[in-house]
């Protein structure tokens, strides 16, 4: 058996995972020789003992190796192992990095230093989202990569914001290639692939998504980027675990302020009162990386004001040409209705109106429920 099918069967095998893989690597040398290893000398490794040698030496109930290689030839999966000089450098450093990363797309993605993460809740707001797109569109204009995890909200507006853009973004999951969650970015997902980034998972192709999964792939979300930027976040986010494991991992925490009576802020409020750096526009992210290994000043990046977003207008006061904020709320209801369903930006392209004038009113017909959101940040009329 060569190294490389080695690190897929030892990847895969239950139980075991990198950490126990590193200490038996200390005494072995060679993933292939740790399964050649008698159980009797797998045994006495620390951490191991008797089940787990048991699970090692018979390695071939618990995965089919020829069924995996066979499944990634014709997904057009590429296998990259910590022996590999794509193997993302960052994610050298951590203190449990994955044995291997099953990779589809541009494979050289993985191995860009010059990468940031953006993360965010689930259960987004229009300024959320407004704020992960530019944001991300700010970081690719400058020549970073787009680090997230494809997930609902706020994950899918930073790679759909690359994806426009032409930039590279690549997504971990936290299930199999082969399992694709969730299922309504399969279009998304294809589109990063298009565009040259990646999807990225260290799960055999076949894992499904479950609960045990997810805190998994989010250190490898943070433990391959310079840092980790969370747009919107409760107090249960599924982002504040990021944001927890980058600052384990060494690396900055950056936190975008919401409306204080807002449930997606209070996260990452939470994490500015922590020490997060508080974040209102990606140069306030390369402030803080300038200096550090792996950094390269960007060619440049467009700045964006968030003016008129402060606060909520009057009713009375006019915003557009001719317009009162009650008769942009009425064309917003009508064009969402018309629509049957809509993201924020064809809604702001669609009525020609500025962002400004239209994320405010949106807000205000969320808080009335008028307006609510459905999965990936879609507005509905209620």
């Amino acid at each position: 058996m060569e190294n490389r099918e080695a690190w897929l069967v030892l990847n895969a095998l239950p139980g075991i995972g990198p950490m126990r893989v590193t200490g038996l690597l200390s005494l072995f040398g060679e993933p292939r020789k740790i399964l050649a290893a008698p159980l009797g000398e797998l045994a006495r490794v620390p951490g191991i003992g008797t089940t787990l040698a048991g699970v090692l030496q018979r390695w071939r109930e618990h995965f089919d190796l020829d069924a995996e290689l066979e499944l990634a030839r014709r997904g057009q999966v590429v296998v990259v192992t910590r022996d590999d000089p794509e193997y993302p450098p960052l994610l050298r450093t951590i203190h449990d990095p994955p044995l291997c990363l099953y990779v589809r797309g541009r494979v050289t993605a993985l191995a860009e230093c010059q990468s940031i993460a953006i993360v965010g809740s689930r259960h987004t707001t229009p300024y959320g989202q407004l704020m992960a797109d530019h944001l991300a569109s700010e970081a690719v204009l400058g020549g970073w990569t787009v680090v997230s995890g494809l997930a609902r909200g706020i994950d899918t507006v930073a790679h759909e914001a690359a994806v426009r853009l032409k930039g590279c973004t690549v997504a971990l999951l936290g299930s199999g290639l082969a399992r694709i969650y969730p299922q309504e970015n399969l279009e998304l997902a294809q589109r990063i692939i298009a565009t040259g980034g990646a999807l990225v998972s260290e799960f055999p192709l076949r894992s499904p998504p479950d609960k045990r999964g997810f805190p998994m792939r989010n250190r490898l979300i943070s433990g391959m980027t310079l840092g980790t930027v969370v747009v919107e976040a409760g107090t249960r986010s599924g982002s504040l675990i990021t944001a927890s494991q980058a600052l384990d991992q060494g690396r900055p925490v950056f936190a975008v302020p919401g409306r204080a009576d807002s449930p997606q802020s209070r996260g990452c409020h939470g994490l500015i009162r922590d020490g997060a750096v508080l974040t209102e526009s990606f140069a306030d992210v390369l402030v803080e990386l300038r200096g550090l290994p792996g950094f390269r000043e960007p060619a440049r990046v467009t700045p964006f004001q968030l003016t008129g977003l402060e606060n909520a207008p009057s009713p009375d006061k006019k915003l557009a040409p001719g317009l009162t904020n009650g008769e942009i709320e009425a064309r917003i209801l009508a064009f969402v209705r018309h629509s049957g369903g809509c993201v924020l930006d064809e809604v702001i392209a669609g009525l020609g109106l500025a962002a400004a004038d239209v994320v405010p009113a949106v807000l205000d017909l969320e808080l009335r429920r008028l307006l609510v959101q459905a999965a990936g940040g879609r507005l509905r009329a209620a």
